[in-house]
């Protein structure tokens, strides 16, 4: 029997900002709640490993365009998604709830909070979009009877769970609520999912019927992470699939499309995809250089990762999470000091600690690695945006995170756009390679 399926083809969409710049005395108070946005538990440790390669599938590839025109540093943006993080990467028990303070591409779209994709749920089938994240294990969307101002602010279609034939209520419900002030109440059903061509009968998941600080087109969350930090206690789509014999490997293939360019210039076209069962040998090149992980967290966690600024070793033993559903990089505020100080005009914002200014026309070049090979962080990644001094805000932001070693990284979409990543159930494992 063939099992191939077509590719889930992601187009990611660059951000657009309006002429203009950001002032410094704006910047210090956005940045002085900065560093209560985020709380992150995370523990691993690491060994390389060498999972078997995947086969070829059909790939359907959409189109970006990179913004012609200059990029300003937008700090509403960078809240929003640091607010996301917290929520993500602090559970908290609490009366059975949790509140957190085939083979083929999906087409998803590289937004600043992470990759949008169009799945389906239900019988007939409703599309429905949602972020594709690998820093969380569920599935929720928003409920066609969810109302209130938040919900009349959505503007993609929402689940009728009234609709679908196959839904089915199950006990309980679903409650998470984030330290922003965003928060999704619903009840708990199963009903058949297709993700990519790839369909998983009595997926659980959650309809919203209530819900604060979410809008436009993002619906809800497709969760790519572990099972283990499951709030529904269940399996995600991806395991699922895997041990319902839908796929032909545990593999979850992701390429982001290069962000914006700051300084504006020409226009260029480049696909994104997540590739749900193996990984597209179209969109990278050699071989996937694969690092195993601690699943203890229920993250997909490399640890030992190293960071290089301007050809020097600045950062050691840096144990990082690997997430789609994160932008921006996050580390340890000394690892941040050490990698600012290495980069020539640097500043911390006063009064703002672990947010960096740089000349914007300085030079600097960035990697990570894992005992391997150095993967590199474009200076358009590690640009925020620039501010009316020539300074420009740095994408790596420090801060402490709650851990007993203190050495966590969040790796989002800016460290992405430089890579294939392959994420392997089968071997509990993430890889690399360089993209075409």
């Amino acid at each position: 029997m063939d099992i191939r399926r077509p590719p889930l083809v992601l187009s990611a969409m660059s951000e657009r900002s309006a002429p203009g710049s950001t002032s410094r005395p704006a910047m210090v108070a956005f940045i002085q709640g900065l560093r209560t946005l985020l709380l992150v538990t995370v523990f691993i440790s690491t060994v390389l490993g060498s999972p078997a390669p995947s086969g070829s599938g059909m790939r359907v590839s959409l189109r970006q365009a990179r913004s012609s025109s200059p990029r300003v540093a937008n700090l509403a943006k960078v809240k929003a998604s640091l607010e996301r993080v917290r929520s993500k990467f602090s559970p908290q028990a609490t009366d059975g709830h949790l509140d957190l303070t085939k083979r083929g591409a999906q087409p998803i779209t590289d937004e600043p909070d992470g990759p949008i994709g169009i799945i389906s749920i239900g019988t007939p089938p409703q599309e429905i979009s949602v972020l594709f994240d690998t820093g969380s294990p569920d599935l929720w969307v928003t409920a066609s009877t969810c109302a209130g101002d938040w919900c009349d602010q959505i503007t993609a279609k929402r689940f009728d769970v009234s609709a679908s034939s196959t839904a089915r209520a199950q006990p309980g419900n679903w409650n998470i609520s984030y330290g922003g002030g965003e928060s999704a109440v619903g009840p708990v059903y199963t009903d058949t999912v297709t993700v990519g061509g790839v369909t998983v009968k009595d997926q659980y998941f959650s309809p919203a019927t209530d819900e604060t600080g979410v809008t436009g087109e993002t619906v809800g969350i497709l969760g790519l992470s572990l099972a283990s930090i499951s709030v529904l206690k269940q399996p995600p789509f991806l395991q699922h699939a895997l041990q319902s014999n839908l796929l032909p490997s545990g593999i979850l293939g992701v390429r982001l499309s290069p962000s914006a360019h700051p300084s504006g210039g020409s226009t260029s076209s480049s696909s994104s995809e997540a590739f749900i069962g193996g990984t597209n040998p179209a969109l990278y090149t050699g071989a996937l250089e694969y690092h195993p992980i601690d699943a203890s967290r229920g993250f997909w966690e490399i640890p030992g990762g190293a960071v290089t600024v301007n050809a020097r070793m600045v950062v050691r033993n840096a144990s990082t999470v690997i997430d789609t559903g994160t932008a921006g990089i996050v580390g340890p505020t000394a690892d941040v000091a050490a990698f600012w100080a290495a980069v020539p005009g640097a500043e911390e914002d006063e009064g703002a600690g672990g947010v960096y200014t740089y000349p914007c026309d300085a030079e600097v070049s960035v990697a990570f690695s894992w005992g391997g090979r150095e993967w590199p962080l474009s200076a358009e990644d590690l640009n925020g945006g620039s501010f009316d001094d020539g300074t420009c805000l740095g994408n790596v932001i420090g801060l402490d995170l709650p851990s007993a070693s203190n050495n966590q990284w969040i790796l989002g979409t800016n460290f992405l756009h430089g890579v294939y990543a392959a994420f392997s159930l089968d071997d509990m494992a993430v890889g690399f390679a360089t993209p075409t």
